[in-house]
């Protein structure tokens, strides 16, 4: 990718960590400004806003790190990837079913699976359940995702990103898609999409 499509890939991403996390941050400004004014006796509610969102900026970094940069404290436990995934998407009011097991695996498949899961919460704007599921076959381990819930869909995001040749006039919200697929590539794999009712079917394919 030639320098000044990755210095845009480079801030396009950026601008997405600092979208993600504005609003936990400012959650936790407004919480502190509460204490302030009204003390600390009496400021459950304040506590309390400042404790969830907190804790909302913490997974929405660790996700951010552990897919979008390089993989940090992931040792490439199978549980790890899980757990990380898993609490980003409670987020967004959606329920992780992860049928792979435990097992360790590589770090970039890991990656890969983080990147794969979160372009599946995208399909999900008014949240559901995430199913992934492993099957293999003698060139190649498939990633099946089955994401089912209200206006499931493969939103605009998505799609532009995918199908971009380069990162230049992309959103923030496209870039995503876009450095997935430019990490499907640089593995050798591919991405199928299916469209159902509710329900959006996502399989990554990564040869052997």
């Amino acid at each position: 990718m030639p320098q000044t499509a990755e210095l845009t890939l480079a801030e396009l991403l950026t601008a997405r960590f600092c979208h993600d996390l504005a609003s936990p941050l400012a959650a936790i400004d407004n919480g502190m400004e509460l204490l302030t004014e009204s003390g600390f006796e009496g400021s459950a509610e304040a506590l309390e806003l400042v404790a969830s969102s907190a804790t909302q900026a913490i997974v929405s970094l660790r996700f951010m790190r552990s897919a979008f940069g390089g993989l940090g404290d992931i040792t490439g436990q199978a549980d790890q990837i899980r757990e990380i995934a898993a609490d980003w998407l409670v987020m967004r009011s959606i329920e992780l079913s992860w049928q792979l097991g435990a097992q360790r695996m590589a770090l970039e498949v890991g990656r890969l699976l983080l990147n794969l899961l979160g372009i599946a919460g995208e399909v999900l704007p008014l949240g559901g359940v995430i199913t992934l599921t492993q099957t293999a076959t003698p060139g190649a381990r498939c990633y099946r995702v089955q994401a089912q819930g209200p206006d499931a869909q493969v939103r605009r995001e998505v799609t532009s990103g995918l199908d971009a040749i380069s990162p230049e006039g992309l959103t923030p919200r496209e870039a995503h898609a876009y450095f997935f697929r430019r990490l499907i590539q640089r593995s050798g794999g591919a991405l199928d999409i299916e469209q159902g009712q509710d329900e959006v079917m996502l399989e990554l394919i990564l040869r052997r």
